[in-house]
């Protein structure tokens, strides 16, 4: 991690128990960074943080969300942008940030990551029936393709009978289509 953040001072990272570590910074904007550019992965794995604010026992963390930021990338014309971002921060019991552009909507919101990923929405106005919202994830990290949950790929799911869980899935409910385009200076487009 420590090649991965560029903080400007130190930082002591420390195991407090079964992949429970404790990070300690010396300047409190380093945290700040840090805890504003979540999601972090190491090794295509989910990375979750929580700040303390007391001294509290290894085996009372409980750590469960990591914000994300959610890309809408055709905000369709017969929408309100504001309108369709509320709808959609609605259905994750609220946002923490939003941002609108051109080309594209982005909400950045707190998923527990013990539930299977949303793949989008179904919205309706005055003007349009019932229109489906895919959503893309930023910095999506490994994912089963068949219950929808981070930290595990199809193979290791077990919410998979053992009847399946040997044959590849044609057309299984998740794929990368819910990865979003990285961001990344430099490249015209990152194929996943």
């Amino acid at each position: 991690m420590k090649s991965l953040w560029k903080t400007r001072k130190k930082f002591e990272i420390r195991l407090v128990g079964q992949n429970l570590f404790l990070i300690i910074f010396e300047i409190v904007e380093d945290l700040e960074l840090i805890l504003e550019g979540r999601p972090w992965l190491f090794r295509k794995n989910l990375i979750l943080f929580d700040r303390l604010h007391q001294a509290v026992e290894s085996d009372q963390i409980k750590l469960t969300s990591s914000p994300f930021w959610i890309k809408i990338e055709s905000c369709f014309p017969e929408f309100d942008k504001k309108d369709l971002l509320h709808a959609i921060s609605s259905t994750f019991g609220g946002v923490l940030r939003s941002e609108i552009s051109e080309d594209f909507c982005r909400l950045r919101v707190n998923l527990d990551v013990q539930r299977p990923l949303r793949r989008g929405i179904f919205v309706s106005n005055v003007y349009v029936s019932k229109v489906w919202i895919p959503f893309k994830y930023e910095n999506l990290p490994i994912f089963c393709f068949e219950c929808g949950r981070m930290g595990h790929g199809m193979s290791n799911c077990t919410q998979l009978l053992p009847a399946r869980k040997n044959k590849i899935s044609e057309n299984p409910p998740y794929s990368v289509a819910l990865k979003a385009e990285s961001r990344l200076i430099g490249k015209k487009k990152c194929e996943v």
